[in-house]
């Protein structure tokens, strides 16, 4: 467990989020380290800020920081866990010890007590109190220094979609794109992903109905921003010469954009998400499309599928802080009526998720039109609206327009 603490400690001097420690029982969790949280936690007390690393390294020299952690969160979760499998592997020693020596009571009575403490350090519920000023300041505080670094909330660049969600895209909400096919929701998803990898953030899309070079061309042409058409790219009608200066000029050193497809027939369910999730350690992640994903256990019939999909999306935005995008078809009631924006209860086969959803954003297009109809069907953590983008997805163009500029 050395390295596991190791990690947790180097995550939480590195993202600050000191509060997620402190709402935990992580005294009783550390055995190399609780020296080193001790005084990281006293620090924040007195400063309401995190120690330097150099000043933690220089005062604790058999503490070895580690690179490219993850955040605080997984790090805690993965420390638990070891904790819980290691602690109870002594209680059921401790009591074959006592059955052996013909203590069966004993052993019982030991039994509950100590798996009941386990369950209190080791459970992934919170519980927070709120009289606990310190957690609350820490919260507060890492909350301000995140805005002020410009990290809390991804923007789009689409000051309707901005103006209706003020806080940003925020790490553990599920937001939906909700459509009728060949609309575009694919290509505004992505769009989104580029705006967010602009703002040094590193995406992850699960493409479930393309290959993963399809998905690259679309993201190209978007990132290109009318250098070349998706046509010309899709077509290999392209310089590699020009690719080549392109790449070195917008692609060296900026974050990774990551895509994961299952062309090949592989099969991508939640659990595949989490880890690939906990690989690549996204800031930004789209499932394309919902309706497609395979559930970790079989259900009965589609409906009930989706509800396990949907709740088990919003769980892991939750539980790795990361905001996940899910693209989700929507069933039309009158198939002549595609040029229009769905309703909640069109979503295909399962209203579910929308309500786990913190934000719905239904698509809606005409099948001549170049300008898309976005409306907001629910919105949690904003406000309820509708603005219109003009889109050339052969080149990539997404210009925002409002109601207005329609009603004249």
């Amino acid at each position: 467990m050395n390295n596991t603490e190791a990690k947790l400690i180097s995550a939480v001097l590195n993202d600050k989020q000191v509060h997620v420690l402190l709402q935990a029982n992580v005294d009783n969790l550390l055995r190399t380290h609780n020296d080193v949280w001790n005084f990281i936690r006293n620090y924040f007390e007195h400063n309401k800020s995190i120690p330097p690393l150099d000043l933690v390294v220089d005062k604790f020299r058999d503490f070895q920081p580690i690179d490219g952690v993850g955040a605080t969160k997984h790090h805690l979760e993965e420390l638990q866990s070891e904790y819980l499998t290691d602690s109870l592997k002594d209680i059921i020693r401790t009591a074959a010890t006592e059955i052996q020596t013909g203590n069966g009571g004993e052993a019982l009575d030991q039994l509950i007590t100590k798996t009941s403490e386990l369950k209190k350090n080791t459970s992934a519920i919170r519980d927070i109190d709120v009289t606990d000023l310190q957690s609350a300041i820490a919260y507060f505080e890492n909350l301000k220094e995140q805005q002020a670094l410009g990290h809390v909330g991804i923007k789009t660049n689409l000051p309707g979609f901005d103006n209706y969600l003020p806080s940003g895209i925020m790490p553990g909400q599920l937001g939906v794109f909700l459509a009728y096919p060949g609309i575009g929701k694919s290509w505004m998803a992505l769009y989104f992903a580029v705006q967010a990898w602009k703002q040094g953030k590193t995406p992850l899309v699960i493409s479930l109905e393309m290959s993963e070079t399809e998905v690259r061309n679309r993201v190209f042409t978007i990132m290109g921003e009318g250098l070349w058409s998706h046509r010309k790219l899709s077509n290999g009608e392209i310089e590699v010469e020009t690719l080549k200066m392109w790449h070195a000029k917008h692609l060296q050193g900026k974050p990774e954009f990551h895509i994961i497809s299952n062309d090949q027939g592989g099969e991508i369910n939640p659990s595949v998400l989490r880890g690939k999730i906990d690989q690549y350690k996204p800031d930004f992640v789209i499932v394309d499309y919902l309706q497609l994903m395979s559930p970790n256990q079989k259900a009965d019939n589609e409906t009930v599928r989706m509800k396990n999909l949907s709740r088990e999306l919003k769980l892991m935005a939750i539980s790795m802080e990361v905001p996940i995008i899910a693209i989700s078809s929507a069933t039309p009631d009158d198939v002549t009526k595609l040029d229009t924006v769905p309703t909640l209860g069109q979503t295909a086969w399962s209203r579910q998720i929308a309500y786990d959803a913190d934000w719905v954003m239904a698509l809606g297009r005409g099948s001549n039109s170049d300008v898309m109809e976005c409306v907001f069907r629910k919105n949690r953590n904003g406000y309820m609206g509708e603005f219109m983008v003009q889109v050339d997805f052969d080149k990539g163009h997404y210009v925002y327009k409002d109601m207005e500029d329609f009603a004249n």
